[in-house]
């Protein structure tokens, strides 16, 4: 009996097994196995529709790839990634929203609608910000440029060359990727249209707006601030705090999961040690340097190059224009620090010479053999000492290389193609035959600065590394911390007592991308969101480490009482304070407002041109006490203390004026319809979002 009994207490266990053991048998494990993920594959939900990882990853490379192709750039920064992924969430989520209220409201962007979006005469905003259609004279768009593209990606790319037909190919994606956000632009603009436009304006609230515009005021007044008391000087119970909370409830409605943690930054910086090699190091250069007329020999030990050109005095850091004014030929500077760095400057020679030089280039013809290419170079300058136009000639070469003009440089922009000598000695006007990168190139100095003071300078710059030996003395340093002190009770006290930098008690949401400014530590939020409160963990990133602890986990419909109980308890002290200086100047019965600015120990300010509607007021800021007293104060009436936004207020209104324009219903009624319709138009979209159901998974993965 006894056996039968614990068999029975075991059923719903036995059942269980029994079912998984029928599901294994029926279905494959691995298939099980992929239908469970599947399942658990959420990386957000709206309303219902599920967005997979996939597809979300999928998109954000679309975006990156997007993002590159209109920056120029190969790759992305983390903080970059950061913003993508989240405009991305952002994007789709609408995306998501607007298809399933089109299809209610049987709202739809045809594609004569795309096309007079890009063929019409008032294109798409979003074709604006493209610089594939921008000129690049003006850097603004341009419709010539739209249609050239267009006319590009419409050529079959099967009969051409790669990379050409790569190129069509890529910039094919790029257009669909552009149409898509043009489709939901416009989609997004119809809906919020439809929305606005079905709030209309009455005729009593038009007479309202124009009564309450009416009357402009005057108004004296004296202020006793909040802040002149202690808060200590009112009680306020958690009885009190929790009545507020209850009664303002609907205001903190909880959107997603939040998180609570604390946390410290510690930089991972040099030590006294690793700043003593590099200091060492550099004396060792500064004695190679100092016996040395071959600067390029002793900079390449320290992974420096020898430029020997002339600099501009003028262009120089402060510090080496300073050392170079006063030193002589061969004198050193330094070696000095200079926050991470240990720098050396030597003086190796002086002139006074242009600073810039103005090029013109004919490059000659590549892959021919020397002699060929000194022929066509000899007979080109032949050419130009004939009399024909350098530029004329390097145009009709080379059409719309805009005469072979290069612009303003300097020697050190030259040095690099070995050609910088040859041209700074040369004289203006003079055509000259070089040879750059192996090639032949014919090059007029067409036009010189004026003589400047200009150096040569072998420099020695040393970054200070951060070692191995300071590298793990921090990680030991703070393992013994989180061993020590990483549980709820002592976490806080101990980093403050070390000085850590703690930042306490911060609640964090799933989507943000950083802890603050600090770059690398979405880790951190994905971190905390996968953990049970109590749980620590120190984060290892290049520059700096993070240690943090989940101190609470914040669930539900609304955010707890716990955790806005300090801002309510701010306020219910403040209304607390209100009515002992009210109670506090009744008593004293100031019958003027000198007297009330001495019995409070203030002044009688003033504050003109108030009006029903006026929401910031100099001096004051945003106070309704005096809106509603230029419209129904009296003029000169002492009106009693009253509690206001930052303080008490003692008033008196001292002048009013009244419009005497007549009422025009139409254009009142349309004036707030106007102004209706915006503020609607920006509000549709997050008002949707919050009617509908959104999860956000992201956090269990990224």
């Amino acid at each position: 009996m006894a056996a039968l009994q614990k068999i029975r207490s075991k059923s719903g266990l036995l059942v269980g097994i029994i079912a998984v053991g029928l599901l294994a048998f029926v279905f494959p494990w691995n298939e099980v196995s992929t239908f469970v993920n599947k399942m658990r594959d959420k990386a957000f939900v709206v309303n219902g529709t599920v967005v997979t990882t996939k597809e979300y990853s999928e998109k954000i490379a679309e975006w990156e790839n997007f993002q590159k192709i209109m920056s120029n750039q190969t790759s992305l920064d983390e903080s970059a990634t950061s913003q993508i992924r989240e405009m991305v969430y952002q994007q789709m989520v609408k995306e998501k929203m607007l298809d399933e209220e089109a299809r209610k409201l049987g709202l739809a962007v045809t594609s004569e609608e795309l096309n007079d979006m890009v063929y019409g005469n008032v294109v798409a905003p979003i074709l604006y910000q493209i610089p594939f259609f921008a000129n690049p004279q003006t850097g603004r768009f341009d419709k010539t440029y739209l249609m050239q593209f267009l006319s590009d990606i419409n050529q079959d790319p099967a009969g051409m060359q790669e990379p050409n037909r790569s190129e069509i190919m890529a910039r094919r994606e790029i257009w669909a990727f552009i149409q898509n956000m043009m489709k939901y632009q416009r989609l997004e603009e119809k809906y919020a249209s439809l929305v606005a436009g079905a709030l209309l304006v009455s005729d009593t609230e038009a007479k309202a707006a124009h009564e309450d515009s009416r009357n402009v005021a005057g108004i004296a007044y004296v202020v006793q601030r909040y802040s002149s008391l202690a808060d200590s000087a009112v009680q306020v119970s958690s009885k009190e705090i929790k009545a507020l909370y209850d009664l303002r409830k609907k205001n903190y409605k909880l959107d997603t999961e939040l998180r609570k943690i604390s946390y410290f930054i510690k930089d991972v910086v040099p030590g006294d040690e690793d700043y003593a090699a590099v200091e060492q190091e550099m004396n060792t250069a500064y004695e190679k340097l100092k016996m040395t007329d071959n600067p390029a020999a002793v900079l390449s030990e320290y992974s420096s190059s020898y430029p020997d050109v002339f600099m501009a005095v003028s262009a120089l850091p402060a510090d080496a224009k300073t050392f170079v004014q006063s030193a002589s030929k061969g004198d050193i500077y330094g070696p000095v620090r200079d926050d991470r760095t240990y720098l050396m400057y030597k003086l190796m020679d002086r002139t006074t010479a242009a600073d810039s030089i103005k090029l013109q280039i004919i490059p000659l013809p590549q892959g021919l053999d020397e002699k060929t290419s000194a022929h066509i170079a000899d007979s080109l300058q032949s050419v130009i000492k004939g009399g024909k136009d350098f530029a004329v000639v390097a145009e009709e070469l080379f059409p719309g290389s805009n005469g072979g003009d290069l612009g303003w440089t300097d020697e050190m922009k030259l040095a690099s193609a070995g050609i910088a000598q040859e041209c700074f000695t040369a004289a203006k006007g003079d055509i000259l035959k070089l040879k750059v990168g192996g090639q032949d190139q014919l090059i007029r100095i067409t036009d010189k600065t004026n003589p400047v003071p200009k150096v040569k300078l072998a420099v020695i710059q040393m970054p200070v590394i951060i070692s191995d030996k300071t590298q793990n003395a921090i990680d030991n340093e703070l393992n013994q911390f989180v061993s020590e002190s990483g549980n709820i009770e002592n976490f806080d006290k101990a980093a403050q007592a070390k000085g850590y930098g703690l930042i306490s008690n911060s609640v964090i949401s799933p989507s943000e991308v950083a802890l603050g400014q600090a770059t690398g530590s979405r880790q951190v939020i994905h971190w905390a969101f996968n953990e049970k409160p109590g749980t620590v963990k120190k984060f290892d990133m290049s520059d700096k480490r993070i240690v943090a602890i989940v101190k609470n986990e914040i669930t539900g419909d609304y955010m707890p009482v716990s955790e806005v109980a300090s801002a309510l308890k701010a306020e219910l002290v403040n209304d607390k304070k209100a009515e002992k200086i009210i109670a506090d100047l009744k008593a004293k019965n100031p019958l003027s407002l000198d007297a009330c600015a001495q019995a409070v120990g203030g002044r009688v300010d003033t504050v003109n041109f108030v009006t029903f509607q006026t929401n910031n007021l100099s001096g004051i800021g945003y106070e309704p006490l005096m809106n509603i007293y230029s419209k129904l104060g009296r003029i000169n009436k002492l009106e009693a203390p009253m509690k206001g936004k930052s303080g008490v207020y003692v008033l008196s209104v001292i002048n009013k004026t009244e419009d005497t324009k007549e009422f025009d219903a139409k254009q009142t009624k349309q004036s707030l319809k106007q102004s209706n319709y915006y503020q609607m138009m920006s509000q549709a979209i997050p008002v949707l979002k919050n009617k509908m159901k959104i999860e956000d998974n992201r956090v269990k993965f990224w």
